[in-house]
């Protein structure tokens, strides 16, 4: 079973395929458009314009995944594969680039330590702003005495 993101998003992709040409829906197997069909979501109801292109509708994350995947694989010719290939794999480069800065461990440790020596200097300058003050009882009590001239 598909969990419920999927096959919302199943949905909205067996909505457009509706509207979509007779040659574009022959170059998908039919197997997956079956896979599609038992597990769509039987609750969902997709408010899709289709007056509206497919990037200027109001789709869900992964249903623009599956379209995009769709396409990749059944639609474009080779020239074009290869060029969207090359895309995702200069976006996947960056990405793990992204990644490796952020996670670093070398970078890690510096930030901890910089976050740790940052915290102690906090702590120490909160420290030094305390104020002590005797508790009230003790104040009323001193307050007596010093009326009564009691030491």
């Amino acid at each position: 079973m598909v969990n419920i993101e999927y096959s919302e998003a199943i949905v909205e992709v067996l909505e457009i395929l509706q509207y979509s040409d007779d040659n574009i829906i022959e170059k998908i197997p039919q197997k997956l458009i079956e896979f599609w069909q038992k597990n769509k979501s039987t609750t969902y109801r997709p408010n899709l314009d289709h007056s509206k292109s497919i990037n200027e509708m109001d789709l869900k994350k992964k249903t623009k995944s599956i379209i995009s995947m769709i396409y990749l694989n059944y639609l474009c010719d080779d020239e074009e594969k290869n060029n969207i290939k090359l895309i995702l794999k200069d976006n996947e480069e960056k990405y793990q680039q992204k990644l490796k800065e952020k996670y670093n461990p070398d970078n890690i440790f510096k930030k901890y330590n910089q976050k740790q020596e940052v915290a102690e200097n906090v702590v120490a300058t909160n420290m030094a702003m305390v104020e002590y003050r005797e508790p009230i009882f003790k104040r009323i009590i001193n307050t007596i005495k010093k009326f009564f001239h009691i030491n």
